[in-house]
């Protein structure tokens, strides 16, 4: 089965005419427009046309959609591409949702945890990193996404800097 990423996620609707805003994931803001699947695996399906773009949204039609009452059916819903239809990434570049499931290490090569999921809550990117002294996902910190955490990642391993206090 081919991994599937998402992409976009539809807030809300847009007007009386069965539009939709879109928070869109990708830089690309063109994945989005087309057929995407509504789920991480099976066959279901949405096409959206983007329309325009707003301050935080994009404005999309979904495809069979012609009303107000018809699109709130649809807040919420995940958009998910395959994988393997998005851009090779850039050597130093990377997709988010490969970093889930990777080791975190100091700078001591001593190991810190393993990243369980990846979340934006609208101040930045955070890695969510289960500590290696208890794999169990009951415990958890978020560490930001940024050049001052962050210091190397590699095909199998992060490498990071936990700021001080972060932890206690």
């Amino acid at each position: 089965m081919t991994k599937r990423i998402c992409i976009a996620k539809i807030a809300t609707a847009h007007g009386i005419k069965g539009l939709v805003k879109l928070h869109v994931f990708a830089d690309d803001a063109q994945l989005a427009n087309g057929t995407l699947f509504t789920g991480e695996s099976g066959n279901k399906s949405l096409s959206l046309k983007l329309k325009n773009a707003t301050a935080k949204h994009w404005l999309a039609e979904v495809e069979g959609i012609t009303d107000r009452t018809e699109a709130e059916k649809l807040r919420g819903t995940e958009l998910y591409i395959d994988k393997s239809n998005l851009p090779t990434p850039d050597k130093d570049e990377f997709y988010i949702a490969d970093l889930i499931g990777m080791m975190c290490f100091d700078s001591d090569n001593k190991e810190v945890g393993k990243v369980i999921a990846a979340q934006n809550f609208g101040a930045g990117d955070l890695l969510e990193i289960q500590p290696a002294t208890n794999f169990s996902e009951d415990e958890s910190f978020y560490l930001p996404f940024n050049d001052d955490t962050i210091l190397d990642i590699t095909d199998n391993k992060i490498t990071i800097q936990i700021p001080e206090g972060l932890l206690t």
